[in-house]
């Protein structure tokens, strides 16, 4: 959300939606969307997870109970003793100076405390936060989730899923633009340094000879003097006009041509493969790099360690095993390089 529209959250903004034992599956945050709308806005609707829920009670306990605004001036703060006025609300300003205020008090705890997770500084000063870029943080950790941990994986992906079904997701927003736009560039960003990686093995598959050319063709485009362009602006403006259609994933590389695409249907799109749908062992965009060989071969192992257990599956389920572990091994002995050992 944008700090204006965080700003007009009014008390009970909050409903959940329940399943039929009661429990709570959604969250839903009511407000008022801007962009684009005018000074008064337009209703609109976000789904938000447990925490953010959360947060609104907290807010709604902190504020008396005549005051409809959750980030009215704190009762008992200075601004609320000179400036109180019905429906006025702390601006971006006052936010920001609340935000190093609350930085500095962490820093100053950590150090009273000997605790090592203060917050870093940046070139000898703690960095300048505004309201603005938390949008850009949350779309950067959705595309790029950090670390590679399965955890931090299911997290961040759960959170897109949720918010894209409110207006979050919708082209009004923009948030769903600026996650895609951030996807996009991290792609780019990662297959500039494996095209100009010289050392690394090349890539198998139907379509490894296809994703070696295209490489090739980005890495002319995007290293300059045995370096990769590292300036955000000028290698987005690079993959904008070059995007090689390659797409890295766990188990393959899609080299993505939609008239051989098994992930299309006939009414969807075709900028794209749609890589929940895909068929990695049929379709002929499949690449294979050292790392989704890998991934192919632990889960062939994992094949085999249910297949030992053998007595505990049924039948049905036992042959539908073993048909997907004789066509992943066969793809893998077809598609592994000669030389690997």
């Amino acid at each position: 959300m944008r700090d204006s529209e965080i700003k007009h959250l009014r008390r009970s903004c909050v409903s959940t939606q329940r399943d039929a034992d009661g429990r709570i599956y959604r969250h839903r945050l009511h407000g008022l969307a801007f962009k684009g709308e005018g000074v008064h806005g337009a209703a609109a609707t976000w789904i938000v997870t447990a925490p953010v829920a959360r947060a609104v009670a907290v807010l709604e306990r902190c504020q008396p109970a005549d005051e409809p605004y959750l980030f009215a001036h704190p009762l008992k703060s200075a601004n609320h003793q000179r400036h109180h006025i019905a429906g006025r609300v702390r601006t971006s300003a006052t936010t920001i100076k609340d935000i190093a205020a609350l930085a500095k008090w962490i820093n100053t705890y950590c150090g009273v405390h000997a605790r090592t997770d203060s917050i870093p500084e940046v070139g000898g000063h703690l960095p300048h936060l505004t309201t603005r870029k938390f949008r850009r943080t949350l779309a950067w950790f959705i595309a790029r989730r950090p670390g590679g941990t399965i955890a931090g994986a299911l997290q961040y992906r759960h959170q897109r899923i949720q918010m894209f079904e409110g207006y979050a997701g919708t082209s009004d927003s923009g948030f769903r633009d600026e996650v895609e736009a951030e996807e996009a560039f991290a792609r780019g960003q990662f297959l500039a340094s494996m095209g100009a990686d010289d050392d690394r093995p090349a890539l198998t598959g139907p379509a490894g000879a296809e994703a070696e050319a295209r490489l090739a063709e980005l890495a002319r485009q995007t290293v300059f003097d045995g370096q990769v362009v590292t300036d955000e602006a000028r290698l987005r403006r690079i993959l904008a006009r070059h995007d090689t259609h390659l797409y890295p994933g766990t188990f393959i590389t899609c080299v993505y041509n939609p008239d051989r695409a098994l992930c299309r249907t006939p009414a969807g799109a075709a900028d794209q493969p749609v890589m929940a749908d895909c068929q990695p062992l049929a379709c002929r965009n499949t690449a294979l790099t050292s790392a989704n060989r890998q991934a192919m071969a632990d889960h062939l192992a994992r094949l085999e360690d249910a297949l030992a257990d053998r007595d505990r599956l049924a039948p049905y389920i036992h042959h539908r095993l073993e048909e997907q572990h004789h066509a992943t091994a066969a793809f893998l002995t077809r598609h592994t390089l000669e030389t690997a050992e």
